[in-house]
């Protein structure tokens, strides 16, 4: 899917001699292991002609589209990079939705038309189709056409780890964050003004605040209508409260956790009774949605700007826009969000396990693409100083000027007459998540002053996850036949166990259930890749 064009190419080939750490055989270190990974013979070719003239080429991509304006090669940023680099692009644009990204992805994979690069968050997904050989073995090539790239993983050989195939090669390119902070807790600051409340720090003192927005009507209405505590994360938004006890486990990535060099599952956990029971006497009271379960965002944004429900656990941007999104919806509202550590639990535990990982994205290049060495050159200037500038920000001139050396959004981007929001705004110009490196100054223009210091302060909280594993085709399969079943009777049981529907007598009975539908098989196969990974 790759057609030539008669120009001669901007992309020189840059050489880097040095061996990338933990990425598997090299040429310099075994012709065996180029031939094995079928790539130290391409590489070397690309080398001996690196700095001839070429002429432009064209790749196709297919990469999860922007709910905010369609990609298109008419798009400034996108227009830029192809200046830039000389290579311009066909576009195979994916849903936005998880759903239907991951079909359309599926569906592109088995039809063999594979497009010359392939981008995705979903890094199972992306491992089992490269270890099927649908993609190109990039160990050599980040060797000696990657620095900026190399110099990354270098510096940071937990990036390896998270790219490298269970069959020891690395297929991708990362798109790597900033900001480890995700999701934090947040309340009206205001309410816990007029009524006079501290900020609350343990469980005790959460249920405390909690019956308080209930019972002394801080919205003033004169109603007994408030629902303290929502969600629009549906079950994940109330057994955020499982933190407090010291298991993690209301994020799907976060069920499994790493405890002393085991893994453990958190709802096999003797701990997960007692947080429930927490949960299920907030829900009684009615100090939580009782319509959590159901809730999507415009059911949970309602709760906010109608002043009905005062607490929840989001993202830091979200509490910074809520509180001028609640006062323009409520005249003479002085309505502001604060942001507070995570509860403090029974044996003083308090952390949280919301986070974004580093490496949050994948770019892979087909293997029968003829221009594997020129896609890698391309992605590899976005890692540089002047790459990561045009990814993070955009044009400079036209979305960013430079001011006291910081790149700051111009008017256009920051301050759209329509209200759009920044990320909405580059997502518009052209820019998309692929491979590259985020500036934490992209993340910072997102808020003001106190909500960065918020995100910053959360950091100290955060627990590491289990990291991302990568599992053989064997252990997929016990994944795939076991765990399926497993996830849906436990949101069941879950739910029933918060609402009162089964009594919490039965926990054990729930545990048992889990073990004969087979999660100690499923611990088996995470225990062995997560050794794995830690070799």
């Amino acid at each position: 899917m790759v057609r030539k064009k008669v120009m001669a190419m901007v992309l020189a080939a840059v050489v880097s001699v040095s061996a990338l750490a933990g990425c598997g055989n090299t040429a310099a270190n075994s012709d065996q292991g180029a031939a094995d990974t079928g790539t130290g013979e391409a590489a070397a070719a690309s080398n001996e002609s690196g700095d001839e003239s070429k002429e432009n080429i064209t790749v196709s991509m297919f990469l999860q589209d922007s709910a905010d304006q369609a990609i298109s090669t008419d798009l400034p940023i996108i227009k830029e990079i192809t200046k830039r680099t000389g290579v311009n692009f066909e576009f195979v644009p994916a849903p936005n939705t998880e759903d239907q990204f991951r079909e359309k992805f599926n569906v592109t994979v088995a039809s063999g038309d594979i497009p010359d690069i392939m981008v995705s968050t979903y890094r199972d997904d992306m491992m089992k189709v490269a270890e099927q050989g649908t993609f190109a073995v990039l160990n050599d090539y980040i060797d000696q056409y990657a620095p900026n790239l190399k110099k990354i993983l270098d510096e940071n050989p937990e990036y390896i780890r998270d790219l490298r195939a269970s069959d020891g090669n690395i297929y991708f390119m990362p798109f790597i964050g900033a900001v480890r902070t995700f999701k934090v807790w947040m309340l009206r600051g205001d309410w816990l003004e007029k009524l006079g409340l501290d900020v609350p720090v343990t469980l005790d003192d959460w249920y405390n605040v909690l019956k308080a927005f209930k019972e002394q009507d801080p919205n003033g209405n004169g109603e007994a209508d408030e629902i303290p505590y929502t969600t629009r994360n549906t079950q994940a938004g109330v057994l955020a409260f499982m933190e407090a006890f010291g298991i993690s486990g209301f994020e799907a990535n976060e069920q499994f956790f790493i405890e002393d060099g085991k893994v453990k599952y958190a709802y096999t956990d003797p701990r997960c009774k007692d947080a429930l029971e927490f949960i299920n006497k907030l829900y009684n009271e009615g100090l939580i949605d009782p319509e959590y379960a159901t809730n999507d965002t415009n059911v949970w944004l309602s709760r906010l700007t109608n002043e009905i429900s005062g607490s929840c656990q989001d993202t830091t941007a979200r509490a910074y826009a809520l509180g001028t999104q609640v006062a323009s919806a409520n005249e003479g509202s002085d309505a502001y969000f604060v942001v507070v550590a995570p509860p403090k639990g029974p044996d003083g535990t308090q952390m949280t396990t919301s986070q974004m990982q580093p490496v949050r994205g994948y770019t892979a290049i087909s293997a029968d693409s003829p221009y594997i060495k020129e896609i890698v050159q391309l992605f590899d200037y976005f890692y540089s100083e002047e790459g990561s500038l045009l990814m993070n920000f955009g044009i400079e001139g036209e979305t960013y000027t430079m001011e006291n050396g910081v790149p700051t959004y111009t008017d256009i981007i920051a301050k759209d007459e329509q209200g759009r929001s920044i990320l909405s705004m580059l997502n518009i110009y052209g820019h998309r998540e692929w491979a590259y490196k985020q500036d934490i100054g992209y993340e910072d223009a997102l808020l003001d002053k106190t909500y960065v210091d918020y995100r910053n302060e959360m950091e100290e909280y955060i627990r590491p996850t289990i990291p991302a594993l990568s599992f053989t085709e064997d252990e997929r399969e016990v994944i795939n036949s076991t765990y399926t079943e497993i996830q849906t009777y436990k949101d069941e049981m879950i739910n029933k166990f918060i609402m009162g529907k089964e009594p919490l007598d039965n926990f054990d009975k729930f545990v048992q259930t889990l073990k004969d539908m087979g999660i100690d098989d499923v611990l088996a196969v995470e225990q062995a890749a997560y050794d794995r990974y830690i070799r």
